[in-house]
C-alpha cells in the first residue's frame, strides 16, 4: 500500500476531545486551536524543518525524520539507488560501526578502486561488438580483480561492528527503530525515552553528515536477493512492475522502488555517493518529534547537531516527464500463477483539488465487504477472491494512477470483471453514492483517527508527512473538514472526469501450466 493510504486523513483526536458519537460533527477550528498550543515549528538556517509536539503525559518521544527523496528522484540507469542508500546509511560513520577507522580506511579505498574497475569491466562485457580476444582479455582481468576485491573485503571486515547504532539504541530502550523508502520519501523512525533526544540527534545527524558506505558490494548482493524474494519469485509483484512500465513509461514513476534487476546489480559506489550528496540535503528534510519534551531545549539540541548539515541548492529533478495518455494501454505477463489483473486510470497529484474526492471514491469501491467492488466481484458474482483499490499509485507528488487490483478465479473471467467494474463506475457516474454510504466512510475516518493517532508515533508520522508532501503540517487539521464537504455530486463529477477508456492502463497475468 502506498504511504498516504495509511495516514493522509488521520487527525489526532484525544479521547478527552472526542466524547460525542462518531457521526456527530465537532468544531475543527476549536480542535486546531487547542492542539496547536502544543506544537512548534522552526526552520533551521540550512533549510531543515523541525516540528515539535508536546505530550507531557508520555515519558517517551517518537522521532521521525523524512527526506523528500525516493525512487522518483533516480534516473533509470540508477534505479534502486534510494532504497539501496536506505540500507547503506545504517552502516555507520568514521566513529560508528568500526573498531578503528584509520586502519580500516586504506582497505575501503582499495575496495572502492577495485570495485569501480570491476564494474567498468562488467559493463564493457555488455558490448556485443567485442572481439573474441577482447572478451577473453576482459574476462581474465575481471577474474583477477574479483579475487583481489574479496581479499580487501575480508581484511576490512575485521574492523566492522555490525549494527552498532541499533545496539546503542537498544541499550537506550528503543522501540520501532526502522526505515523505509517509497516512490517519494525515505523515512527513519524510532521511539525512545524522552531523555535520549540528544543521543538520537547526534546519531541521526551523523548518518547524513558523514556516512561511510562500507560493505557496499556485499550489501548490493543483499538487495539483489531482496529483489529476487519480493519480486522475481512473486508474479503479482512482477505484474505490478509491468503496470508501472506500461502506465508511466520512462517517467519517474515508471520503475519499482527496489529497482530493476539488471540495473541494481550495476549500481556503482561513486555514482551512489554522488546521488546521496546531491539529493539528501537539509531543505528536503523534515523532523517531527512528539512526546515529553521542552520546546526550547529540544530545538537547541536539534540545531546543535542537524545545523552541521550544510545548505545546498535543490538539484534538478529527473528531466523525463509523464506523457499524457491518448488511448488505452494493455499488457500481459505470462507466469505460473493464478489469474490477477490491475486496472489504472491517470489522475493528477495529491495537491489537486479532486484528491479528497478520489480518496473517498477509492473507499466506496474497495474498503470492506460492503464496498461496491468487493460486494459485487467477491460476494455476489464470485469471480474474484480479493479486490484492492488505491487512490494514488505508486506515488503522490507527480501525476499518478487510481488503481484497482483483482485476484481473479479464472482467466476466462477477465472480461466479466472488467464489465462489472465498468458497471459499478457507471452507477457512480450517473447517481453517485447514497448518503448512507458516504456517512459510513466519514464515520470510519473518525474511528481510524482515534485508534491510530492517539500515540506519539502516529502523530510524528502524520506531522512529518503533511509538512513534507503538502508543505504544511497544518493541512492535517482541515482534512476531515474537506472530507465532510464531499457529497454525491462531487463523486459523480470525478467519476465522469477520470474514469475514461482513453486514460486506462490494464495489465493481466496469463497463467502458464504449473
Amino acid at each position: 500500500m502506498h504511504y498516504r493510504g495509511l495516514v493522509k486523513f488521520f487527525l489526532w483526536l484525544p479521547f478527552a476531545i472526542w466524547s460525542s458519537a462518531p457521526d456527530e460533527k465537532f468544531d475543527i477550528a476549536a480542535f486546531r486551536q487547542k492542539t496547536e498550543q502544543n506544537i512548534r515549528k522552526r526552520t533551521l538556517p540550512n533549510g531543515l524543518r523541525v516540528i515539535l509536539m508536546r505530550q507531557p503525559s508520555s515519558p517517551t518521544i517518537a522521532c521521525y525524520l523524512k527526506i523528500g527523496v525516493g525512487s522518483a528522484n533516480e534516473s533509470f540507469d540508477q534505479s534502486g539507488t534510494a532504497h539501496f542508500l536506505e540500507h547503506l546509511l545504517f552502516k555507520g560513520t568514521e566513529n560508528l560501526g568500526t573498531l578503528n577507522y584509520a586502519k580500516e580506511k586504506p582497505y575501503l579505498e582499495q575496495i572502492e578502486a577495485d570495485g569501480e574497475r570491476i564494474d567498468t569491466l562488467e559493463r564493457t562485457l555488455l558490448n556485443p561488438l567485442l572481439t573474441a580476444a577482447e572478451r577473453k582479455s576482459t574476462e581474465e582481468k575481471l577474474s583477477k580483480l574479483t579475487r583481489r576485491l574479496a581479499m580487501w573485503q575480508s581484511a576490512a571486515q575485521k574492523f566492522v561492528i555490525s549494527e552498532e547504532d541499533s545496539q546503542a539504541y537498544s541499550q537506550a530502550g528503543q522501540l520501532g527503530y526502522n526505515a523505509y523508502t517509497t516512490t517519494d520519501v525515505t523515512n527513519y523512525q524510532i521511539k525512545l525515552p524522552s531523555n535520549r533526544l540528544e543521543m538520537w540527534a547526534e546519531l541521526e545527524s551523523a548518518r547524513f553528515l558523514n556516512p561511510i558506505l562500507r560493505e557496499f558490494y556485499p550489501e548490493r548482493k543483499v538487495i539483489k536477493e531482496e529483489r529476487r524474494m519480493r519480486y522475481d519469485s512473486r508474479p503479482t509483484s512482477l505484474l505490478y512492475e509491468l503496470f508501472l512500465k506500461t502506465a508511466f513509461g520512462m517517467s519517474p514513476y515508471g520503475k519499482p522502488v527496489i529497482g530493476f534487476e539488471k540495473s541494481m546489480h550495476r549500481l556503482r559506489l561513486g555514482e551512489t555517493r554522488d546521488f546521496f550528496k546531491r539529493n539528501y540535503i537539509p531543505s528536503r528534510m523534515v523532523i517531527a518529534i512528539v512526546g515529553d519534551l521542552d520546546f526550547e531545549r529540544s530545538f537547541a539540541i536539534i540545531e546543535k547537531y542537524f545545523g552541521r548539515l550544510k545548505a545546498q541548492p535543490t538539484p534538478e529533478f529527473p528531466p523525463t516527464v509523464y506523457e499524457p495518455q491518448r488511448g488505452r494501454r494493455i499488457a500481459w505477463l505470462e507466469a505460473k500463477n493464478s489469474p490477477a489483473m490491475i486496472m489504472g486510470w491517470a489522475r493528477p497529484p495529491v495537491t489537486h483539488a479532486d484528491d479528497r474526492a478520489l480518496e473517498v471514491l477509492s473507499r466506496l469501491l474497495g474498503e470492506g465487504q460492503t464496498s461496491r467492488l468487493v460486494n459485487r466481484l467477491v460476494i455476489k458474482d464470485k469471480i474474484a477472491g480479493d479486490v484492492k483499490v488505491g487512490s494514488s499509485t505508486p506515488g503522490e507528488k507527480l501525476d499518478t494512477q487510481f488503481t484497482i487490483f483483482a485476484d481473479v478465479f479464472d482467466a476466462a473471467n477477465y472480461s466479466a470483471v472488467e464489465r462489472a467494474i465498468d458497471e459499478e463506475l457507471q452507477k457512480l457516474r450517473n447517481d453517485g453514492p447514497s448518503a448512507e454510504e458516504l456517512q459510513k466512510i466519514k464515520n470510519r475516518y473518525v474511528a481510524e483517527l482515534v485508534h491510530t493517532l492517539q500515540q506519539n508515533a502516529g502523530l510524528a508520522d502524520t506531522l512529518s508527512y503533511y509538512e513534507l508532501i503538502l508543505q504544511d503540517y497544518g493541512k492535517m487539521f482541515t482534512a476531515l473538514e474537506e472530507i465532510e464537504q464531499i457529497d454525491a455530486a462531487k463523486i459523480r463529477e470525478v467519476a465522469q472526469k477520470y474514469f475514461k477508456e482513453t486514460t486506462n492502463t490494464t495489465v493481466y497475468i496469463k497463467p502458464l501450466d504449473r
